[in-house]
């Protein structure tokens, strides 16, 4: 019998990724279905461009803006699904502990990404390469961070 690659037993001993891929990938196809099937023509664009980038390896920044009430973490519900359903791990985040909860998966970024929270001129983010968090970060197809614009 052959044995499993490095990369193999580092990622399956990872919580973290085994969290993230946890998911009941049948029951999300069937929530993804019914999330599309009513989400509106302007958010059906913003949709397959994000799916687009993420299917094409492409990366990207997208920033989607609106007021409270037009179904933005409905549009981050819709490509967390569809993603996830493909047995595909999507990192979502928020800047406030409040936001966070509205997101399946959510976590703060400060959490998330190692963001100091009291931040200064020499505030940087650190992740040691080779960790649970920077291998998770690796594996990762899309990032969704709601409130950016309330990070610092």
């Amino acid at each position: 019998m052959a044995f499993p690659d490095d990369e193999y037993i580092s990622i399956a001993s990872n919580s973290l990724i085994h969290e993230e891929l946890s998911y009941d990938h049948n029951l999300l196809k069937v929530e993804f279905q019914t999330l599309f099937d009513s989400i509106t023509h302007e958010h059906k664009n913003i949709f397959d461009r994000i799916m687009m980038a993420v299917q094409q390896n492409k990366g990207g920044v997208f920033f989607v803006y609106g007021y409270g009430g037009t179904g933005k973490t409905y549009l981050w519900k819709t490509l967390s699904t569809a993603i996830r359903s493909k047995g595909e791990i999507v990192l979502t985040v928020a800047s406030s502990g409040i936001a966070s909860l509205l997101l399946t998966g959510g976590h703060t970024t400060h959490s998330r990404f190692h963001i100091p929270i009291n931040l200064n001129e020499d505030s940087t983010c650190y992740m040691d390469p080779g960790t649970d968090e920077a291998q998770l970060l690796e594996k990762t197809r899309l990032i969704i961070w709601d409130d950016a614009p309330m990070a610092h």
